[in-house]
């Protein structure tokens, strides 16, 4: 089993068209598990593919499984979904204002690492947002992240402690970012 993960890694490292597909999924399924580190994956997609083929299967391949998830949420995963949402009492915050602003609420979960990715499409899928604003605010709210990360594997070969410090900074920036929008909601709800 171990030697024919490895097999398979070192296939989706060849830049093919086939290999760029299966990452296109990868990305995709990484959609719905939470708490996996998407944009460290666009990274080492962007080591085998030049920047923008790396931008389009790391972005489009998170949007597309981002979509997948919104419609399997409200169509047929929609009680257990809500089941799950209601637990975390730790997003009410969140909660108020996508029933506020459902745009604005799924763009700052995109742009800042508030939670998982896989909660901000559950969360929408069983809300009443609907899909145009989801999706734009999907693309606007997860395009920073791709390029930065994207950019950073694709460069990180070649400037090792430059692209280190700049994904330290970025991360460093989104925590900070990251913690005030808690602070700020846990005070409001």
């Amino acid at each position: 089993m171990e030697n024919s993960m490895k097999l398979f890694l070192d296939w989706l490292q060849v830049p093919t068209l086939w290999s760029a597909i299966s990452s296109f999924f990868i990305m995709s399924a990484l959609a719905f598990i939470p708490a996996v580190p998407i944009p460290l994956i666009a990274s080492i997609i962007a080591t085998s593919y030049p920047f923008i083929v790396a931008l389009l299967i790391s972005l489009g391949g998170t949007i597309f499984g981002s979509i997948c998830f919104y419609y399997l949420a409200r169509y047929s995963l929609q009680n257990y979904a809500l089941r799950k949402i209601t637990q975390w009492k730790s997003i009410d915050g969140f909660l108020n204002l996508l029933e506020r602003n459902g745009f604005l609420a799924i763009l700052i979960g995109r742009l800042v690492p508030i939670m998982p990715s896989a909660v901000i499409n559950a969360i929408a899928g069983v809300s009443k947002i609907k899909f145009m604003p989801f999706f734009v605010a999907t693309l606007i709210g997860k395009f920073p992240t791709m390029l930065a990360f994207t950019l950073a594997g694709s460069q990180f070969e070649e400037q090792k402690i430059i692209t280190t410090i700049f994904v330290l900074l970025y991360l460093l920036v989104l925590i900070m970012l990251a913690n005030k929008l808690k602070h700020k909601w846990s005070n409001n709800s």
